[in-house]
């Protein structure tokens, strides 16, 4: 006996698309996809084949996902449509993370499953056609301003399938409240009225690189935006703020830090629960950081969404909100990441390196908030600090792939235009300074952390310091490590010593290093110095690779070595004779651990190494760039750091400008200033034999 059921009906959407479908000559997608499928699978098309199964899943599981919308129909084109754009989304994100990683042949793959989704897509309207529906429908309606573009949303009769629906309510509200600026072609007369509604304060001229790919624009108030029109699939966009912790003193220490911990919480026209849906909606390619010399905010979003990204940067860059419990969160939470970062060598020990070489403050500033500093933290020092840093001639906002107009436009709707310059008397101070004596660090109460990140000495520090480096040892005796940790460091060149920031880029190509295990080949540094000469020579050396940490006005370069406990004074002079070798040039090495190394007497770098060293540089550095958010970084530092973009080709024709000699002259600066040597793990053959070593080498401790 069978018992029939009736099921009502919640999608009747549905049998509304099916009617559509059966009165159509035109199939549906879906239809058109399972078409593809059969012939994919009888032509055994394995690019198409597993595309197509792929989407056909996504669809059917929408129908069927209580998360749908209870209207979705696989006969509807724009529900399916949806999908399809979805779907595309997440590829578009891969391909990002694929180039990030340095995987393109990953990414190529990507584009190609992007292309046949595309095919089956309706046509997306252009901005004008959308331009035009929307006055349409304003006119019928006779609306005007911000309130009406509800009515005009629901009347405007765009599918997801022909727009996104944020791409028609921007266009929508910018007609609305009269801040659209139309791409269709207009009369002379019109054009000059519209021009006339620009304030003028915000009306600048903007100047072009000499290759023209770079544009720069700056406001009255000093504040600049540039970009360069680098077309695709997603735009990049960031704010770049010239603060850090080379220029905080005892007072501020590591509020940069705690700024960028703030970062898309609470602001004027966000809540942090607000900001937090928005980027999720962007899809999560947002981010911010702290260095020693610049505050950073960063986006990678699609096209249509670069308008909400601006809106998100400029909110959490210009108008923050320090709340007492966001405060209280980050008090909460930082003393865990700090502690995270004690217990990782590669992480810590670089900040013990900057501070053993400049002690005096600058670059040895502590780049994380201190614990006991931490708690002093309160709202309104940390509105303090905002206000004396985020100053508009201190501030770059960089772009790739956006139209640079459209940019200073949606730079200028947002308040960057509009933020206040420093008075004369602020500006050439400079200063952090200026906290009560209460508010001041108290001495007698830094705390086991605060002693390892920044000493006992730090200096009140202002913007226009030179930094000075003074080098020195620090020796952390842990002896239950498995393995102890050298970095042995000098003085070298900054930013603003150009042909030394690219004398010392291939010197450390052409020494290079690595682990003592390695699964790559000549493009991970195999044949290079460390690898040959140490490595490759010593069983009981771990790892050994050369660093160079450049900043605006100094530089440290030098290697940084792990061995077996009890041979760390021996890993000093290894180090050390490599140094050494580098800077002999033809000659053979001065140093009575000459007489016993089975390389020491090779001449220095020869015209091959360097050759192969200059060569692995330009390939890295080309490769990188094809990352748009490294174009990204690097268009927004260069502008805020000396104001002019090096083109790629410029930077090439500096590399091949180095020579076997530049090399050598090079290394033997490096060793003419005193030496920045730190140690942590079994420490006792360096504390006793290290000074030895370093005379033996002529190295000044």
């Amino acid at each position: 006996m069978f018992i029939r059921k009736t099921v009502a009906c919640t999608r009747p959407a549905a049998f509304a698309g099916l009617r559509r479908c059966l009165s159509s000559d035109t199939p549906t997608i879906v239809t058109r996809l399972k078409a593809d499928l059969k012939t994919a699978m009888k032509e055994k098309d394995k690019v198409r084949l597993p595309v197509i199964k792929g989407i056909l899943s996504d669809i059917m599981y929408a129908e069927k996902s209580p998360a749908s919308s209870p209207t979705f129909s696989t006969y509807s084109d724009a529900d399916v449509a949806t999908v399809i754009q979805r779907v595309i989304r997440r590829r578009h994100e891969s391909i990002t993370s694929f180039v990030d990683g340095g995987r393109p042949e990953l990414a190529e793959a990507e584009k190609i499953k992007i292309a046949i989704l595309e095919q089956y897509l309706p046509q997306q309207l252009t901005a004008e056609q959308i331009e035009a529906r929307a006055k349409d429908v304003i006119r019928k309606l006779g609306a005007s301003g911000a309130k009406a573009i509800g009515p005009v949303m629901r009347d405007i009769g765009i599918s997801p399938a022909e727009a996104s629906k944020a791409r028609v309510a921007e266009i929508v509200k910018k007609l609305l409240t009269g801040s659209y600026k139309s791409t269709t072609t207009r009369p002379a007369a019109e054009s000059a009225e519209s021009s006339s509604r620009v304030p003028l304060q915000k009306a600048t001229v903007t100047e072009t690189s000499a290759d023209g790919r770079t544009l720069v624009t700056t406001f009255p108030n000093g504040l600049r935006v540039t970009s360069e029109p680098d077309p695709g699939h997603f735009s990049a966009i960031g704010v770049y703020v010239d603060a850090g912790s080379r220029y905080e003193d005892a007072s501020t220490a590591g509020y940069a830090h705690l700024m960028d911990r703030l970062a898309f919480r609470n602001s004027e026209r966000f809540s942090s629960a607000d900001a937090m849906a928005a980027i999720e909606k962007l899809g999560g390619s947002i981010m911010s950081s702290s260095s020693r010399e610049c505050i950073m905010y960063q986006a990678a979003v699609f096209p249509h969404d670069v308008p909400t990204a601006i809106r998100l940067l400029a909110d959490t860059t210009l108008r923050p909100k320090f709340l007492p419990e966001d405060v209280e969160e980050l008090q909460a939470t930082v003393p865990w990441e700090l502690q995270d970062v004690e217990s990782k060598a590669d992480m810590f020990l670089p900040e013990k390196l900057h501070e053993a070489a400049f002690k005096t403050g600058t670059l040895g500033n502590p780049l994380l908030c201190p614990p006991d500093q931490l708690g002093r933290a309160t709202p309104s020092l940390l509105a303090d600090y905002h206000k004396q840093w985020y100053r508009p001639e201190r501030i770059v906002v960089a772009a790739i792939g956006v139209d640079h107009q459209e940019l200073v436009r949606m730079c200028a709707d947002n308040g960057f235009a509009d933020l206040a310059p420093a008075s004369p008397a602020g500006a050439a101070a400079d200063t952090v300074s200026g906290h009560s004596q209460q508010e001041m660090p108290d001495e007698s109460s830094r705390s086991w952390f605060r002693k390892i990140l920044t000493g006992d000495g730090a200096a009140t520090q202002t913007a226009g310091r030179k930094s000075l480096y003074t080098g020195g040892t620090w020796f952390d005796a842990k002896p239950d490590m498995d393995f102890t940790q050298l970095y042995l460091g000098f003085k070298s060149a900054g930013i603003d010593n150009e042909h030394g920031l690219y004398l010392y880029a291939v010197l450390q190509m052409l020494l290079g290093g690595g682990g003592s295990f390695s699964a790559g080949g000549p493009g991970k540094g195999m044949y290079s110095r460390l690898y040959t000469r140490v490595l490759n020579q010593h069983a009981w050396i771990e790892s050994c690779v050369a660093f160079h940490h450049c900043y605006t006005d100094a530089g440290l370069f030098g290697i940084s070595a792990s061995c077996r406990p009890r041979n760390e004074h021996a890993l000093f002079d290894v180090m050390a004779t490599e140094l050494e070798a580098v800077a002999s040039g033809s000659g053979r090495l001065l140093s009575r651990s000459a007489i016993r190394r089975p390389y020491a007497s090779q001449e220095g770098a020869t015209a091959l190494e360097v050759r192969r060293a200059k060569n692995q540089l330009k390939s890295n550095l080309l490769m990188n760039l094809e990352s748009r958010m490294v174009q990204l970084e690097d268009l927004g530092r260069q502008i805020q750091v000396s104001g002019h973009k090096v083109p790629a080709e410029t930077m090439i024709k500096h590399i091949e400008a180095i020579t076997p000699d530049d090399i050598r002259k090079g290394a033997a600066d490096l060793l003419k200033n005193p030496a920045t040597l730190i140690a942590q793990g079994y420490v006792d053959g360096i504390s006793k034999f290290g000074p030895q070593v370093a005379a033996n080498h002529g190295i000044k401790l």
